[in-house]
């Protein structure tokens, strides 16, 4: 790491001693190539981005948007299963080991209980 580090340091102090002891004539030369250089990129770049795709891909991400939020509107009643899979995904999203999945079956019993009395 050290030694490519040395390494770009000296690349650069040599090209900028380099671009110091530049003539004119190439000093001009070199812009002109830069400038030409940015005209030809802009316009290929107009060339690849047809100005009716960005309506078309905002109508596209919207009927995604209203396709997933009816799905998930119309899935469960009264929005029981949206409740729940929040709560699981915080749950599985947390830093801490789930250690109750190992007993589970007694989780379940005490939640049958608890529905039953």
């Amino acid at each position: 790491m050290e030694t490519e580090e040395k390494f770009l340091n000296r690349a650069k102090a040599v090209l900028d001693e380099a671009e110091k002891n530049l003539d004119a004539s190439a000093v001009v030369r070199l812009r002109a190539a830069r400038r030409k250089a940015i005209e030809e990129g802009s316009r290929s770049l107009a060339k690849l981005k047809p100005r009716w795709l960005l309506p078309v891909g905002g109508m596209a991400a919207a009927g995604i948007v209203l396709t997933v939020a009816g799905l998930l509107w119309f899935s469960a009643p009264n929005g029981q299963l949206l409740q729940a899979g929040v709560g699981d995904i915080e749950l599985l999203a947390g830093k801490e080991t789930p250690d109750f999945f190992v007993e589970l079956e007694f989780y379940e019993w005490l939640e049958h209980q608890a529905n039953a009395g």
